[in-house]
C-alpha cells in the first residue's frame, strides 16, 4: 500500500514540474510575442507617435500576462518544495512580481 502511494505522489510531482515548466514557458513566449508586436508597432508607425508610447501602450498587457503566468509557475514550485527555505525565496519572487505588475497597471492608467 505505501509503495502504491508513495509511486502516485512520484507521478503527480513529477505533473507538477512539467506544469510549472509549462507556464514558465508559455509566460516567456507571451512576453516575446509582445516585444515582437511592440517592434512591428514601431516601425509601423503612420502617426510619428513616440516610440516609447508605442512600446509601452503594447507591451505592457504582454509583460502583465506574462508575469501572471510567472507568478503561477511560482506557486506550483512552492508545492513542489517544501523546505521553508524555497517557500521564503518563491514568496519573495511572487511579491516583487506583484509589485512589478501593480506599478505597470498604475502608469498604464496614467
Amino acid at each position: 500500500m505505501v509503495a502504491v502511494e508513495y509511486e502516485i505522489m512520484k507521478i503527480f510531482n513529477h505533473f507538477l514540474h512539467w506544469l510549472a515548466f509549462f507556464f514558465t514557458v508559455l509566460s516567456i513566449g507571451v512576453i516575446c510575442f509582445g516585444f515582437l508586436k511592440s517592434l512591428k508597432g514601431v516601425f509601423n508607425n503612420k502617426e510619428k507617435a513616440s516610440y516609447s508610447k508605442i512600446i509601452r501602450d503594447s507591451f505592457d498587457k504582454y509583460i502583465l500576462v506574462g508575469l501572471q503566468f510567472l507568478i503561477i509557475a511560482d506557486i506550483i514550485d512552492t508545492i513542489i518544495l517544501r523546505d521553508l527555505q524555497n517557500i521564503i525565496i518563491v514568496l519573495l519572487i511572487v511579491i516583487i512580481r506583484t509589485i512589478m505588475s501593480w506599478e505597470i497597471e498604475k502608469h498604464k492608467q496614467h
